[in-house]
């Protein structure tokens, strides 16, 4: 770059992202782009969150506040720098080359760089209209620890300096977990417990409203649930959401289960034998009607995870399954070849499901204990497709 054409020009960053919550690899990589291009222009760009795609996506006003928390007012007042709502305000999905688009319209004469982390370069040219953006910005990239260039890299202009790891959703799943919270400012961690975002105040409700045995079983069964569901691609916040709330109504009495007016699979036609053969298991259609009413669950997949997690159903979606075996193999539990198939659900979680369908019925076999019709069921889909 030509340091006078640069300066004549004026220089604009566009750095779009979730900032959700920001953290640390945020503040990295916006400060060495001020410090080593001292931009004319330097705009946040939160994007659109969309309706249920995480449990309690934060709003753009609170994650913008969030943003000036752990930026800063110095960094916050210097000229030119903006919390722009562009994306926000479209209302939807808005790729990265729409945004550039944007403000190379407001800015036809400047020179655009659009911010990014090296995890962001390796996917680059797989982004819709990728050209479109390097021909209208160009690319400013902080480098990671352990980050290889390959040669068939988008072009870029790198920052000096060392960003470190750091990422939203375990931040997000560390606040769910009530621990430890690293990468992220005090004062952002204060506000985020201040207005209970991420789940974090209902989780403060939990934990008030069961003994410390259920409750530390429930923290359990959501971080195992939380490591199967990055193993598969699958959300850890969600998973962790679920997992935690999976036995809120467990230690409400059966007598006052009786009384609420529940519906869900377990009961339906099986009503009246559940109630008389297995009445501990309406706690799981009370445990989702608990989600919904005292949480604010409004997730399906969710409140079915809950309603299914002690008999399991055939045709249960992906959470409901994964949350089924994290109880089953929750930490505390103590059966002979736990941690063997605590390995299996990371590595191959069809057959770790299937061992733990088979090893329920054979435990309420062995015992001569009453299967719920669903648990049966599920038997014998899982029998049939061997």
């Amino acid at each position: 770059m030509e340091k006078n054409e640069s300066e004549k020009k004026g220089i604009v960053v566009i750095y779009g992202g979730s900032f959700d919550p920001p953290h640390e690899g945020h503040v990295a990589l916006a400060a060495a782009a001020i410090r080593q291009l001292r931009p004319e222009f330097f705009y946040f760009v939160p994007n659109f969150h969309a309706p249920f795609k995480e449990m309690r996506p934060a709003s753009f006003d609170d994650r913008a506040e969030m943003i000036r928390i752990a930026f800063g007012k110095r960094f916050m007042h210097r000229p030119g720098v903006e919390i722009n709502s562009y994306e926000n305000d479209m209302r939807e999905t808005v790729y990265t080359w729409k945004t550039v688009g944007h403000f190379r319209k407001i800015h036809p004469d400047k020179d655009l760089f659009f911010l990014m982390g090296s995890d962001c370069l390796r996917s680059f040219k797989r982004w819709q209209r990728w050209r479109y953006i390097l021909k209208n910005a160009r690319l400013l990239v902080g480098i990671r620890p352990g980050f290889n260039i390959g040669p068939n890299e988008a072009p870029f202009v790198p920052l000096d300096g060392i960003f470190p790891e750091a990422a939203s959703t375990e931040v997000r799943l560390n606040i769910i977990l009530d621990e430890k919270i690293n990468g992220v400012s005090p004062g952002v961690v204060r506000n985020i417990k201040k207005k209970g975002l991420y789940f974090s105040r209902e989780s403060q409700m939990l934990e008030k409203a069961l003994s410390p045995e259920r409750h530390a079983h429930c923290v359990n069964v959501a971080r195992i649930a939380a490591e199967i569901a990055g193993s598969r691609g699958m959300s850890k916040h969600r998973a962790a959401a679920a997992g935690l709330l999976h036995d809120c109504a467990r230690e409400i009495s059966v007598e006052k289960t009786k009384s609420m007016k529940l519906t869900g699979p377990i009961l339906g036609k099986y009503r009246g034998e559940t109630v008389l053969n297995a009445p501990k298991l309406l706690h799981a259609p009370a445990g989702a009607k608990t989600a919904r009413e005292k949480y604010g669950v409004r997730d399906p997949e969710i409140l079915e995870a809950i309603q299914l997690h002690p008999t399991g159903a055939p045709g249960m979606g992906e959470l409901a399954k994964l949350i089924y075996v994290a109880d089953y193999i929750s930490a505390e539990r103590k059966f002979d070849g736990v941690g063997a198939l605590r390995k299996l659900a990371l590595e191959n979680f069809p057959a770790a499901f299937k061992k733990v369908v088979e090893a329920k019925a054979a435990y309420r076999s062995g015992r001569n204990y009453w299967s719920h019709p669903l648990s049966l069921e599920l038997c014998r889909q899982i029998s049939e497709a061997e």
